[in-house]
């Protein structure tokens, strides 16, 4: 099987030759090309050269464009500080106010912040790998752009205020009328990487995580809005059978498994804080999993064995019968040794398919077929 064979039949729920392998390494690519990150993130040749030269070295079967957190942001005019050897970073907040959001318009994506750095990149990995590797785009959940252009510290203030009824009358309407305002944008530009030829549709809205608000505010500020993002990339990508959706928020979310599960997402990224076996009880059924090695401690910190030992493990809780990626809870970080990215591929390889990989009822195990 081809590595895009193996994604894609995983997000089926089919058995594979092997567990696909995903980490989350988006900037870190840089490392395998020697380009600094303020330029990285500024020219999609660079991000698409450095992905393709990451996927060379590991054999690993994703490729991505994910870098920044602000390049959609930007084009509402929000203040970027960009630097040489890092991520860009924001400088203030864009709204004074709540009325202003009224004001936003929906983004062009061939045009608007640097959303064009990023279709550029993806349409180059498509052209280059694209038949053989599957491509996963980028894209900014609507309540994460809304925190940043409020300021994320008084906008969750502000949610917690309205929660508890402190907040000014028409408050709560204003803010549902930004992050819908943001939810237009993002699934403009998701529609936008459907049509370049994205594999896997991915939403980043790591600020809606239970580590930062409710379960219940999850459900009535994020969820409706995830919702309606995935609907309408779907009926754009229906006529092809290659396109699957993948929500990733960051923290410990077992309080909304279900939840996630139920906004019609293909792929959910599993942070390290949760349990895959956990996830795989309870949302195994309804959609693929990926993930969910410490990016921190694993990663960066742990040797090749330690790596080895951990995705076995991994693939063991979370692996039966298919619809699983091995991935990483979060984003790799940048000054990781490259033989871990490859210790991954390699216990992947040896711990051998799939469907080898049976669940007993007080746990799970390792089975090799006879």
């Amino acid at each position: 099987m081809t590595s895009l064979e193996r994604v894609l039949e995983s997000c089926r729920h089919r058995a594979t030759n092997r567990v696909p392998i995903g980490p989350f390494a988006g900037f870190y690519a840089a490392r395998m090309t020697g380009v600094p990150l303020g330029r990285y993130v500024m020219d999609g040749r660079h991000i698409a050269d450095a992905q393709i030269a990451l996927q060379r070295r590991t054999g690993q079967d994703i490729v991505l464009t994910a870098a920044d957190a602000y390049y959609l942001a930007e084009g509402y005019g929000l203040k970027v500080r960009y630097y040489n050897e890092a991520l860009p970073t924001c400088e203030e907040a864009l709204l004074k106010s709540l009325g202003e959001a009224d004001d936003l318009p929906v983004l062009d994506p061939l045009k608007d912040g640097r959303m064009p750095v990023y279709l550029d990149a993806l349409e180059r990995l498509v052209e280059a790998v694209g038949d053989r590797v599957a491509v996963r785009c980028t894209g900014t959940g609507p309540f994460s752009i809304a925190a940043y252009l409020y300021g994320m510290q008084d906008f969750l203030a502000l949610l917690a205020e309205i929660e508890s009824g402190e907040a000014d009358e028409g408050d709560e309407a204003a803010v549902h009328r930004l992050i819908g305002r943001c939810a237009e944008t993002s699934a403009a530009f998701l529609v936008a990487q459907v049509e370049a030829g994205a594999h896997l549709i991915y939403l980043g809205d790591s600020l809606a995580s239970c580590d930062m608000i409710s379960p219940a505010m999850y459900r009535k500020y994020a969820q409706p809005h995830h919702r309606a993002i995935f609907e309408r990339v779907k009926e754009v990508a229906a006529s092809r059978d290659d396109v699957f959706t993948l929500l990733h928020i960051c923290g410990n979310n077992s309080s909304l498994l279900e939840d996630l599960a139920a906004t019609g997402v293909d792929v959910l990224e599993i942070d390290q804080k949760l349990d895959l076996a956990d996830c795989k009880r309870r949302i195994g059924g309804r959609v693929t999993l990926i993930g969910n090695l410490d990016p921190t401690q694993t990663i960066l910190r742990g040797t090749p064995d330690l790596v080895r030992q951990q995705s076995v493990e991994a693939i063991t809780k979370a692996g039966a019968g298919g619809g699983f990626i091995l991935g990483t809870g979060c984003f790799v970080p940048y000054d990781s040794p490259i033989e871990n990215l490859k210790a991954m591929v390699e216990a992947a390889e040896t711990f051998g398919a799939s469907n080898n990989i049976k669940t007993s009822p007080i746990g799970t195990e390792s089975v090799q077929k006879p």
